[in-house]
């Protein structure tokens, strides 16, 4: 009981510093209920970490019609997504969307992130190109108790991870070394995420990321039924003297001269 009552003031306290406010919000306390009871994250075993939330945004991010809570996190484990989007029906009933996104290039350790494999609940295996599609390996992985997964141009990263299946697709990403694993890099550290419309495109919510000096622009399109977003993706340098994001504005910035809202030209 005291476990339970230690994790639930924990989690409280991570979502009430962010971007919801101070102010009871149904939406969000859907979502802590969903975690505390369903969907912990970055479970293996019984060792539940804190979870440490560093930013929450309620908008339509999908461009579906409804919105969407996008979290970011500060993983405790490197094959973990620090982008996290959730669905909200109108009922409350919650789900997360199995993909999470890792923005940024692969980095060299850092000693910051625990690594599944020490646990001995994590395998890096090669799949023959052209042999078989990134769902069919997942859905043999799932019936195999296995739920993490991070798929890379010539490996896949597969761990024994609890709760629903949690996917990060890294095809395309240049990797540091040639071997065929991922024993010696972790993920880019997000700073800060927002969505909104462009400059020259009103018309839809993008999802942004600031990873060091440059940012990371999706457009998402929907979800497949394996939970892989259909999305397409941008990077540019962030604007000279980027100061970041305003908070529930949007895709607006500050720079050390001048307020203006973000474009991809």
């Amino acid at each position: 009981m005291w476990r339970a009552l230690t994790i639930f003031l924990l989690l409280y306290g991570s979502f009430a510093s962010c971007a919801f406010g101070q102010q009871s919000n149904p939406r969000l306390d859907a979502i802590k209920k969903y975690i505390l009871e369903k969907d912990y994250p970055e479970v293996f075993g019984t060792q539940n970490y804190k979870t440490r939330i560093e930013g929450v945004i309620d908008v339509d991010v999908e461009n579906d019609g409804s919105k969407e809570v996008v979290i970011l996190y500060f993983p405790h484990y490197r094959q973990s997504a620090p982008i996290v989007i959730y669905r909200i029906d109108s009922d409350m009933k919650v789900t997360r969307v199995p993909e999470g996104l890792a923005p940024g290039p692969l980095q060299k350790l850092s000693g910051d992130y625990l690594d599944s494999h020490t646990l001995g609940q994590a395998v890096d295996m090669e799949v023959p190109s052209g042999k078989t599609t990134p769902e069919t390996v997942m859905q043999i992985m799932i019936k195999n108790g296995m739920n993490g997964f991070v798929i890379y141009d010539s490996f896949y990263h597969v761990d024994h991870r609890t709760g629903s299946p949690s996917i990060i697709d890294m095809r395309g990403v240049k990797l540091p070394t040639k071997t065929h694993d991922c024993e010696s890099f972790e993920f880019s550290r997000v700073k800060q995420i927002a969505v909104g419309p462009l400059r020259e495109d009103a018309s839809k919510n993008y999802l942004t990321a600031w990873v060091g000096d440059e940012i990371y622009v999706y457009l998402i399109r929907g979800v497949s039924n394996m939970g892989m977003f259909d999305k397409q993706l941008w990077v540019i340098k962030a604007p000279q003297g980027f100061k970041g994001f305003e908070k529930g504005q949007g895709l607006t910035y500050k720079t050390e001269k001048e307020t203006a809202v973000l474009t991809l030209k």
